[in-house]
């Protein structure tokens, strides 16, 4: 199953949440495909494969550190 994590971060801490998000521990269960970088309401993207939600939920918290301050999970329909 595939997913897309937005993710938001503090103001003046964007690079900081760069690299936490570059150097994502990894987590069982779940892959990650591609990392983007956007200007507008979302500061970034995280596109992974998952195995179970459990799985999807751990790793969405391990995002939520130094600066990305909010997510949003969209889960894939397949």
């Amino acid at each position: 199953m595939k997913a897309t994590i937005l993710l938001k971060t503090n103001p003046g801490v964007q690079e900081k949440a760069y690299s936490v998000v570059k150097d994502i521990p990894s987590v069982r269960g779940v892959k990650t495909l591609d990392i983007c970088h956007y200007f507008g309401q979302f500061d970034g993207s995280v596109v992974c494969e998952y195995e179970d939600l459990k799985a999807l939920n751990e790793f969405t918290e391990q995002l939520r550190k130094e600066g990305v301050f909010y997510t949003e999970t969209l889960i894939a329909i397949e």
